[in-house]
């Protein structure tokens, strides 16, 4: 070989070795965290939507959850339902509006929606023991379950227009709704007469797809967003949780993480999937997931130790995502929350 022909190597590999180094120097810089609290205990963010507006839960030393919104200015409205024992479950609807979900002081969990500062108004499903909503959007519609005398678990959409109907896949013998994109698609998970384990997507006019899961595979969790793509996770008795997304074209593809553990957050309009991995002990970080597969790890500075974690729970269409993070040592086991920009 002749040295010429070394020389082109070696800077071959010495041009590829800098693009290396230069891509994770910039990926590394570029990553910006921005931490905030909206309770001095435990700060939860949920969701973002595209204007940056965050909404969350907050978890009080009393052991009792509590709402929260992060305006775009950083200025922080806590949200409880007045009366109620804990309020735990909260999300945007129509224009300046949220949804939610409440505690009475029976334990019995009931549905709100209304301006951020409120006056709330409750709503409960006809003849349900309790109305748990777990999803909503911007067209204010809300998404969740309920549960009857005999606590069988049913799934209902309200309309804005303040009607309710059932979300049933025909021939369930449960279904649970998960999540709906704007354009009224609403995503879940159902159970068959054998028990088995199943997906949905309900369309607008109310017409059900259904896809399985892995056999043995008994819970699962789903994000869908206004492409109609979705992404979750499932797991069985072993507790090994795998990722998919099935694309539109009802292609189902599967990914995991380091460790036994890749959970699916959210997926977002461009289809950037952000979630967590890791063990059951240990370092918990999380990950973003491009369209193209790639993937790029989420670790919040200082989150590096074994009992730390970075959990990721909510991407905009701008890919602006959110999460909490905790760095546990002796003196310091606040849950903050974070956002995170400049990982796409």
């Amino acid at each position: 070989m002749n040295s010429l022909h070394q020389h082109s190597i070696a800077l071959a590999w010495i041009t590829a070795l800098a693009a290396i180094l230069i891509g994770i120097n910039i990926q590394a810089k570029a990553q910006s965290y921005v931490s905030f609290d909206a309770d001095p205990h435990a700060t939860l963010p949920s969701r973002i939507d595209s204007s940056g507006r965050i909404v969350g839960l907050v978890f009080h030393l009393d052991q009792t959850y509590g709402g929260f919104i992060r305006n775009t200015d950083g200025s922080i409205v806590l949200v409880n339902y007045p009366g109620a024992i804990e309020t735990d479950w909260l999300g945007f609807a129509a224009s300046g509006q949220v949804a939610g979900r409440f505690m009475d002081s029976a334990y019995l969990e009931h549905g709100f929606f209304g301006p951020v500062s409120g006056p709330y108004t409750r709503f409960d499903v006809a003849g349900a023991n309790q109305t748990s909503p777990v999803g909503s959007n911007t067209a204010g519609q809300i998404i969740g379950d309920w549960m009857d005398s005999a606590n069988v678990l049913h799934g209902f959409l309200r309309n804005a227009d303040g009607s309710i109907v059932n979300v049933a896949v025909p021939g369930a013998k449960t279904t649970s709704p998960e999540d709906i994109n704007t354009f009224g698609q609403v995503a879940g998970v159902y159970t068959d007469t054998s028990n088995a384990l199943h997906g949905f997507i309900r369309s607008a006019a109310g017409a059900y797809t259904t896809y399985s899961f892995p056999a043995g595979k008994t819970n699962a969790s789903v994000s869908i967003n206004d492409a109609g793509a979705v992404a979750g996770y499932y797991y069985g008795s072993d507790y090994v949780f795998t990722g998919f997304v099935r694309d539109t074209l009802g292609t189902i593809t599967t990914f995991t993480m380091p460790g036994t553990r890749t959970s699916v957050a959210q997926i977002n309009q461009g289809g950037s999937i952000v979630g967590g991995y890791g063990g059951i002990h240990g370092l918990r970080q999380g990950y973003l997931r491009r369209p193209d597969g790639t993937t790029v790890s989420l670790e919040y500075p200082g989150a590096n130790t074994i009992t730390s974690t970075t959990a990721p729970s909510g991407i905009n269409p701008s890919g602006v995502i959110i999460g909490h993070y905790q760095i546990n040592t002796t003196n310091n086991t606040v849950v903050h929350g974070f956002i995170l920009t400049g990982v796409q």
